[in-house]
């Protein structure tokens, strides 16, 4: 039995406490790394010009900087995977009446956009009848809609899933697909394309006097895309086969052409700066259980980089102590969720109960299971796991081109002390 099996939980929390205050994150440290991750560089992190490639590198040169190592008997710190991606590389514009649009600001080509080009198109708005009227959907399909845009509004865009299949068939017999948004329209990555431009714009833009839409979309597909995982170790002082999983995707939404980039700051620029910091602390204070840190890619195109590491794990997924996603960490004014707070719930409680006797933020919260990150996964495979995010004024800008430095990081400070203690309490076994 250890010895530390014999002090008092509540002597344990002090000592954890000092031990933070000795070795705090280095807020300029945490800065410079969201700068450079959202530089232009980086391109969006994503698979237009290798974006994912670049930040893959940037979290190895970090882990070895630090001194965090590949993990045993792997000749690298990637795990590549291939999956196949729609990615934007080319030209992109849109005019409506003649008068350009701004990309990123006024419209945005849709994930699954495919290429093409047209001058003048006529509008044609769809009638939301044959969504549910089969005879309105019958005189739909005997339209000619060469020459011609199609224009719905993006409450049927939220139901596209559910259309009956000869809707969209027909619709792709035009030569675009415009999308009217409301709301703030989000960028996504999308997993296949269609073979013609699929845009999404602002409604204001558009009226009764709206008597043509020119455009040119250049988009490539890569049915077999190189992406990877990025993952570093620290064995174990004391029972180095037991293992605790650190880990923030590192990818984001790429870039529309060259210059329409999604920085990804709060998303996910600012998870990975923390799992940074974390690193830094375990090796200056060696933990008792492995820590494995992993920067997951492709998260934004469906878990996809989580998933494989989960089918291909390193060590049995039944030596995992517990996983600690780190998603969205650029406020905190509002607090700190667990996603599957309300499933491992002893868990949740000792981490209730060291913020609360700590006051590191003003609350946190708990939510039950979602597929909304690179904890699910491992959830779903039986592996206890929080995704953790902090609340507050940088959600604003989700999936959009807005969400770039600076970030308030009101609450960086205090989670870095709450996710240090949390993850050290979880390595005394009668905690």
């Amino acid at each position: 039995m250890h010895f530390l099996q014999h002090i008092p939980k509540y002597f344990f929390i002090i000592l954890i406490n000092w031990t933070i205050s000795s070795f705090g994150q280095d807020m300029k440290a945490v800065k410079s790394n969201i700068n450079t991750l959202c530089s232009k560089q980086f391109k969006g992190r994503g698979y237009t010009f290798e974006g994912d490639k670049k930040a893959a590198q940037f979290i190895t040169q970090q882990f070895k900087k630090i001194g965090i190592t590949p993990f045993p008997n792997q000749s690298s710190y990637y795990q590549p995977y291939t999956l196949p991606v729609n990615t934007f590389p080319g030209k992109f514009s849109l005019s409506i009446n003649q008068k350009k649009m701004e990309l990123g600001v006024d419209y945005i080509p849709a994930a699954d956009a495919g290429s093409g080009q047209i001058k003048n198109a006529t509008p044609f708005y769809i009638d939301e009848q044959i969504f549910h009227n089969d005879d309105a959907l019958k005189d739909f399909l005997k339209i000619n809609l060469k020459g011609k845009v199609v224009i719905y509004n993006e409450k049927h865009e939220q139901q596209r899933f559910t259309w009956n299949r000869v809707i969209l068939e027909k619709m792709l017999q035009a030569d675009g697909i415009v999308v009217l948004y409301k709301n703030k329209f989000n960028h996504s990555v999308g997993r296949w394309q269609l073979p013609k431009p699929r845009f999404y714009i602002k409604k204001e833009h558009f009226n009764e006097k709206v008597h043509s839409i020119s455009f040119e979309s250049e988009t490539e597909m890569h049915e077999h895309y190189t992406s990877q995982n990025v993952i570093g170790y620290i064995k174990g002082k004391e029972n180095s086969e037991k293992y605790i999983i650190i880990s923030a995707h590192y990818d984001h939404l790429g870039s529309i052409g060259k210059k329409c980039i999604f920085p990804g700051a709060n998303d996910n620029a600012s998870g990975v700066s923390m799992m940074i910091e974390i690193a830094k602390y375990y090796i200056k204070n060696p933990p008792s259980n492995s820590i494995v840190f992993i920067g997951f890619g492709s998260e934004e195109a469906g878990l996809v980089g989580s998933k494989y590491y989960v089918e291909h794990p390193f060590f049995p997924l039944e030596q995992i102590r517990f996983v600690v996603n780190l998603d969205l960490f650029g406020s905190g004014e509002d607090g700190m969720m667990a996603v599957n707070g309300s499933v491992f719930k002893k868990e949740f409680q000792l981490l209730e109960k060291i913020n609360n006797e700590n006051g590191y933020l003003s609350k946190v919260a708990q939510r039950g299971k979602a597929a909304n990150s690179d904890h699910y996964f491992f959830s779903e495979s039986g592996v206890p796991s929080f995704f953790f995010y902090l609340m507050g004024s940088s959600w604003t800008h989700y999936h959009d081109v807005y969400d770039k430095p600076p970030l308030p990081l009101s609450g960086f400070k205090g989670a870095y002390k709450l996710i240090i203690d949390f993850t050290n309490a979880l390595q005394i076994e009668d905690y």
